[in-house]
């Protein structure tokens, strides 16, 4: 549903719902009747439609920042990788290109592995192994200098922060909003298009379109909630532009030490 397809689904069923209740109330009821309803029902949906716009618009708001979260933590891991990356080049040329290596070898698993499930809503589990491996490269380091134990410390610091976005990733893409809500907005759009049918028009066609226009505004703030509540998958998903970013201008980089170590030193000149 949180494709454009199911947004034209979901607003053709919303309206369709909507303009079949209006017809089936205007045979049964007459309009004299409804017109002696309209104060209290004025009343009534001024209630029922604050309610229910006061907590769509706040799960929607809810599920924007979920957005956002996902964006921020997918921006965040990348750069963690990149961090490791560029100061593991100045390690020795035992772990230098180890962890160079796992680095490239984790944003390939994500990038080819986890999103993919993450699209698909499927538990991770690929991605862990290479996760481990580069956490135990990195805890095997034996700094040969006060120089590489610095190096060695930003290292670590950089791969406890891709630990914790990276569970926040993953944790993230697993959780949705439950059946139940679901079904409170279900019935408190149908509820408010309900209220709708009382306000009885000598017009019939003009009373349908505006029937219309509501079930559509309706129907794509659910959309929203459903695009905005799976970042990963949809119209809307988070792709991994960071990581593929990262692969392309970063992790082509060669491994040899830093030319910087080995350059002799030059003379000031008078």
């Amino acid at each position: 549903m949180n494709t454009i397809l199911g947004a034209v689904i979901l607003t053709v069923v919303f309206a369709t719902i909507a303009i079949v209740g209006q017809a089936l109330v205007s045979r049964m009821v007459k309009i004299d009747v409804l017109e002696k309803h309209h104060s209290a029902a004025e009343a009534m949906l001024g209630v029922v439609g604050t309610l229910f716009s006061v907590l769509l618009g706040f799960m929607v708001a809810s599920a924007m920042d979920k957005y956002q979260d996902a964006q921020h933590y997918e921006r965040i891991e990348a750069s963690n990788v990149a961090s490791i990356f560029r100061v593991a080049r100045g390690l020795s040329d035992i772990d230098r290109p180890r962890i160079r290596q796992l680095c490239r070898r984790y944003v390939d698993d994500v990038i080819n592995n986890e999103w993919p499930k993450m699209e698909r809503g499927e538990k991770i589990n690929h991605g862990w192994e290479t996760y481990q491996e580069l956490w135990e490269s990195v805890c095997s380091v034996v700094p040969e200098n006060d120089r590489q134990n610095n190096l060695h410390q930003g290292i670590i610091t950089s791969m406890q922060s891709l630990g914790e976005q990276r569970r926040a990733r993953i944790l993230l893409s697993e959780t949705g909003m439950p059946g139940a809500l679901w079904l409170v907005i279900a019935c408190g759009a149908l509820i408010t298009v309900a209220f709708t049918y009382i306000f009885a028009s000598q017009f019939p066609r003009i009373q349908a379109l505006m029937t219309t226009m509501v079930a559509t505004a309706l129907a794509l703030n659910v959309w929203l909630l459903s695009a905005y509540s799976t970042p990963y998958s949809g119209e809307l998903k988070v792709k991994p532009t960071m990581f593929l970013l990262l692969k392309q201008s970063v992790l082509v980089v060669p491994d040899t030490p830093t030319r910087f170590l080995h350059d002799p030193p030059k003379s000031a000149s008078n």
